[in-house]
């Protein structure tokens, strides 16, 4: 089924916004993948990209993710005169393709991208785990100047000591701390120890997941730079996403 579908027809990048803290201001997006199957409708992410990596297609699957992405977040700041910064996921076998930083080189070159525009986002468990030199990838991508964010971090795979190895820009506090940092005092103790570490690196911050009023309050106390969360919004398609916060966000400034 996957193997036989229109990439154009059957899938498409929703987007979940990302606010800046210290004054509410949108600062960028995460692209997120759907699949909308014909017959079979709405196909969770966490059943298709399993399979899309077994089969190889991941490669070409990946490969649209990112030009949809490109060109999108393009569209955006040059109609809004805006710098909005898009978050790509990134899978391991893509990362693990020695000729990833010239492909994502060549299509910021061809398509005329500002590369400050584009974060790779990578999962921490596959920093820490990946079979390739994850500190040659990250300098290669940090050369062409794009940002690299360490996703759902915190989850038990490494230390900051770790990661200061790493030419990286951003650590992406992940959504299982979030949600227990009101009620858990360990929690939200682990949570101010990544922040304050980060900021010691001179790395930012995001929290993912944030949802609740008393979640965000914390973070701001704490100081983390960014949030995603449905308390600001929750992923949707593009024209939706450009309607809710962009439009408004350029209406607010006036």
């Amino acid at each position: 089924m996957l193997k036989n579908s229109n990439f154009d027809n059957e899938f498409k990048l929703y987007y979940q916004p990302q606010y800046r803290t210290s004054d509410n201001k949108l600062v960028g997006m995460e692209a997120l993948l759907r699949w909308i199957h014909p017959e079979e409708g709405f196909i969770s992410p966490a059943d298709f990209i399993p399979i899309a990596e077994e089969t190889g297609i991941i490669f070409s699957l990946g490969e649209w993710v990112i030009n949809q992405a490109m060109c999108q977040v393009k569209a955006w700041n040059q109609k809004y005169n805006m710098d909005l910064q898009v978050g790509i996921n990134i899978s391991p076998l893509q990362i693990e393709n020695s000729d990833f930083v010239n492909r994502i080189r060549q299509k910021i070159h061809v398509e005329d991208i500002n590369p400050e525009w584009i974060d790779i986002e990578i999962t921490e468990g596959v920093a820490m785990s990946s079979q390739v030199s994850m500190e040659e990838i990250f300098s290669g991508l940090a050369n062409i100047g794009i940002s690299i964010s360490i996703d759902d971090f915190g989850t038990g795979y490494s230390s900051l000591s770790y990661i200061k190895r790493f030419d990286i820009d951003r650590l992406k506090i992940a959504k299982e701390l979030i949600d227990n940092i009101a009620e858990d005092k360990n929690t939200l103790l682990i949570v101010k120890a990544i922040i304050m570490m980060a900021r010691g690196m001179g790395l930012k911050t995001i929290a993912e997941g944030v949802e609740e009023p008393n979640q965000l309050e914390i973070l701001k106390v704490l100081e983390c730079d960014e949030i995603q969360g449905y308390i600001f919004g929750r992923p949707v398609p593009p024209e939706i996403f450009e309607l809710e916060h962009i439009d408004k966000t350029t209406l607010s400034s006036k």
